[in-house]
């Protein structure tokens, strides 16, 4: 078994973490406004990953794609640098 773990949000956490003092109106309301929701089936609780993802994007950052390109094997590095030089 790994030590992976799910770690959800409650509503009350997630509205102090945005900056307001209770789950309020206005706190559903910037929710709704950003297109954070809660889990499906599980009414309260929230995905953290998914709240960051939507605060980034009304913010208008965006994910870094980091360019991931196969390694060449050592055998072949050194082909290349022979072939070089």
């Amino acid at each position: 078994m790994s030590d992976f773990q799910i770690q959800l949000i409650s509503t009350p956490k997630l509205a102090t973490l945005l900056g307001y003092g209770e789950p309020s109106p206005s706190f559903y309301e910037f929710c709704r406004r950003i297109g954070v929701a809660p889990v499906p089936g599980r009414r309260g609780w929230y995905d953290p990953k998914l709240v960051r993802a939507r605060l980034d994007a009304v913010q208008g950052i965006e994910k870094v794609q980091l360019s991931v390109e196969p390694r060449q094997s050592l055998v072949a590095q050194r082909r290349a640098r022979r072939a070089a030089g």
